[in-house]
C-alpha cells in the first residue's frame, strides 16, 4: 500500500490572502503566485492565444468581454474558496510563462467529513508553446495537486481534457502515471471535453511513488 503522506513538491512562502504568498518548487526554479489586477495583461495574453485555448471550448468561443470577466474573477478571493489560480513564473522570464490551478471549487455532493460538506475542485493548466517541453507544467500541475489535496483539504480534484489534446494526456498518463475514469469515457461535458481524471491523496501519492521507484 501506497502512502498518501508523500512529501509536498513545494515550499509555501507566506499565506493565502498575503500580498506575499507564492509556492516555490523544490525541484526547479518555478514559482506558482495568485495573479492581482496588475497582472490582467499577462493573463489576457495567455487566455487569447489559440495554442494555449483551442481545446477549451469556455475560452475559446468566448468574447473578449468574457475573458476579461474570466481573468478579473482570478484576480480575487473568495471565502468560501470558489477558484484560485496561480501564475507561473521563472526567474528567467520577465512575463509568467503559464497559469494553473482550480478555476472552480465546491461542495462535493453525498461526501461528507462530520457536519461539513467536503469539497472538490476542478484543474486546469495552460503553458505558453515557447515554454513547452521542459517539465514546467508536470511541475507546475503538481504543485497545484498537492497544494488543494494537502492544504485546501480537498478531496478529490478532476481535470478534464479533450481527446485531441496530446500533450494534457501524455503529461497525465506517462508524467503522473494516472489513468482516465472508466465510467466517464462515454460522458462529455458542456465544453466537448470527453477525457477525465479524479485525483486523490491516495491516487497521486501512488502513482508518483510508482514513478519514482
Amino acid at each position: 500500500m501506497h502512502s498518501a503522506s508523500a512529501p509536498l513538491s513545494y515550499q509555501a512562502v507566506g499565506h493565502l490572502g498575503d500580498s506575499t504568498f507564492s509556492l516555490q518548487s523544490k525541484s526547479t526554479d518555478l514559482c506558482l503566485r495568485p495573479p492581482t489586477n496588475k497582472d490582467l495583461p499577462s493573463i489576457l495574453e495567455i487566455l487569447q492565444n489559440n495554442a494555449n485555448s483551442k481545446f477549451d471550448r469556455s475560452l475559446s468561443e468566448a468574447s473578449i468581454a468574457q475573458l476579461i470577466e474570466i481573468a478579473q474573477r482570478w484576480t480575487s478571493l473568495s471565502e468560501p474558496l470558489t477558484s484560485l489560480m496561480f501564475l507561473i513564473c521563472h526567474p528567467n522570464h520577465d512575463a509568467p510563462i503559464g497559469i494553473a490551478g482550480f478555476g472552480w471549487i465546491g461542495p462535493m455532493r453525498g461526501i461528507q467529513v462530520g457536519d461539513n460538506t467536503s469539497r472538490a475542485g476542478v484543474a486546469g493548466l495552460m503553458i505558453q508553446p515557447a515554454m513547452r517541453g521542459k517539465g514546467y507544467g508536470h511541475d507546475a500541475l503538481k504543485m497545484v495537486f498537492h497544494y488543494g489535496l494537502h492544504e485546501l483539504k480537498l478531496v478529490e480534484i478532476r481535470l478534464w481534457s479533450h481527446s485531441g489534446n496530446v500533450p494534457m494526456r501524455m503529461l497525465m498518463e506517462r508524467k503522473f502515471g494516472l489513468q482516465t475514469e472508466e465510467g466517464d469515457r462515454d460522458r462529455v461535458d458542456e465544453f466537448g471535453n470527453d477525457l477525465l481524471w479524479a485525483v486523490t491523496k491516495e491516487k497521486l501519492a501512488g502513482a508518483l511513488s510508482t514513478k519514482n521507484s
